[in-house]
């Protein structure tokens, strides 16, 4: 809804009117006008789905670029998104140069590590992680990818702790994985509750 709108000034019964003073309140009622078509004194969250008729908003109507306050797209209904043409996004980036433990937050991201000595990548438990902010539940969600580049010369095992479950090719020890050289990449991708798979650049 608007804002409440107060004429300037307010009239009596049987009392004569100055004409000033009735020509200040139509200019009010103007300028308060105005200011609604340009997006002013319309209250935080006025307007909802209740507020609108269906077929109210078109497509024409809405402007060709669109910035979200919070830009997650179908997460509270849709489990996909069609889309014709290309599809431009930039990932977020976590450097270290130590040793690491994956959090919620990287879900999605590049996690980089540059060490001259060998490193390891840890991917705790859902539980550890904790409750996730955006999707809900704990941990990160089943199909989360999150990449992981080497950039220095310390090889860097990815290993699931204690009761997690890492699967990769070639492997010789058991939730382990490591990644070849400087410059290698590989892609952990959540399969299911505390397991996953790492693909890409791997040494045995």
């Amino acid at each position: 809804m608007p804002t409440q709108f107060t004429t300037p000034y307010s009239f009596s019964v049987g009392q004569p009117i100055v004409s000033s003073q009735h020509n200040a309140n139509w200019q009010a009622v103007e300028v308060f006008v105005n200011e609604l078509q340009s997006g002013t004194n319309i209250n935080a969250g006025a307007i909802g789905s209740t507020e609108l008729e269906d077929g109210a908003v078109t497509s024409a109507k809405i402007a060709a670029s669109v910035s979200l306050t919070t830009p997650i797209l179908g997460v509270a209904s849709a489990t996909s998104i069609n889309v014709s043409g290309n599809v431009v996004y930039h990932l977020g980036t976590t450097a270290t140069i130590t040793n690491y433990t994956l959090l919620n937050t990287d879900d999605g991201k590049i996690v980089e590590i540059s060490s001259a000595s060998a490193v390891n990548l840890t991917i705790p438990t859902d539980a550890s992680m904790g409750a996730n902010s955006v999707f809900g539940g704990t941990g990160i969600p089943t199909g989360g990818q999150i990449t992981i580049i080497q950039t220095g010369a310390g090889q860097i095992s990815v290993v699931g702790a204690s009761g997690v479950t890492l699967q990769c090719t070639p492997q010789t020890v058991a939730n382990i994985g490591k990644l070849r050289t400087t410059w290698s990449a590989a892609t952990l991708i959540k399969r299911a509750t505390n397991t996953w798979v790492l693909i890409g650049d791997l040494a045995a």
